[in-house]
């Protein structure tokens, strides 16, 4: 593995940290195409591994400034962030069709998970801030078995494929993917909580993440640490996150250039 490079950003505000992270994944990012899974046949841009700080996370807008001058859009908008923290990370109720949300395994309480993470974190805080074990865990192992599951369909064979079939092994014909039918484990696996010098420091970890969603799910792991540093009664800290796998998309690409006056 001589070519794997690994990247650190240390960045002060959700803005200046994924302005930084666009620079380096355009100038570092390995580009490769998706062999199986969601989108695949595309190609996306992807680090080797990544992580960061981002020291000021709380400075508001928590939204991206983009410049005055162009015409992109931004990525997400404080609104936006609020009703993901709301919606997303903090309510577990299922709408209609739904998988799971973040919020099935950090509020928990729910089918999925009757264990009501982030509110034992919160006690154990107050009582202990030491304390060193206040992680919250998303997904479980058998999730993992949703991979097996057929979701290729062989239109002349009328037969389902799971992951491993590239054409039909019947009649070699051509397979359909329905992602409607494909289930997934969890994107987001894990947040870390340690109270430091008073402020509550939070880490996130990604096994794959899509760099125009950052900016969202990183303002609503803002408002979450805001949240439960009001809840236990210190100073809401920096974030930290970590991912094998921050990418865009070919269909981002065009953004990515533009972003960067590329």
């Amino acid at each position: 593995m001589t070519n794997f490079e690994p990247v650190f950003i240390n960045g002060i505000t959700l803005d200046d940290t994924w302005h930084q992270l666009l620079w380096n994944l355009k100038e570092k990012g390995r580009k490769y195409q998706i062999s199986t899974g969601s989108n695949e046949g595309q190609y996306r841009l992807a680090f080797d591994f990544v992580s960061g700080v981002v020291k000021r996370p709380h400075d508001r807008p928590l939204a991206p400034r983009m410049p005055e001058a162009g015409a992109l859009s931004p990525p997400t908008t404080d609104e936006e962030i609020e009703h993901y923290f709301a919606k997303y990370l903090m309510d577990p109720r299922l709408a209609l069709n739904e998988h799971y949300k973040y919020a099935s395994w950090i509020a928990g309480g729910n089918g999925l998970c009757e264990v009501t993470q982030l509110s034992w974190i919160i006690n154990h805080l107050k009582v202990s801030p030491g304390n060193g074990h206040c992680y919250i865990g998303v997904g479980t192992p058998e999730w993992l078995l949703h991979y097996d599951e057929p979701y290729k369909n062989c239109k002349r064979c009328n037969k389902w494929f799971n992951w491993s079939h590239k054409a039909c092994p019947y009649c070699d014909g051509e397979l359909t993917i329905h992602e409607d039918r494909r289930r997934t484990t969890p994107c987001l696996r894990g947040l870390d909580f340690r109270i430091i010098d008073g402020a509550l420091f939070t880490m996130v970890y990604y096994r794959s993440w899509d760099i125009m969603a950052w900016p969202t799910n990183m303002g609503g792991f803002t408002l979450l640490n805001e949240y439960v540093a009001q809840e236990i009664g210190v100073e809401p800290g920096p974030l930290a996150f970590s991912s094998k796998s921050l990418h865009i998309y070919e269909e981002s690409f065009r953004y990515l250039d533009a972003r960067l006056n590329r």
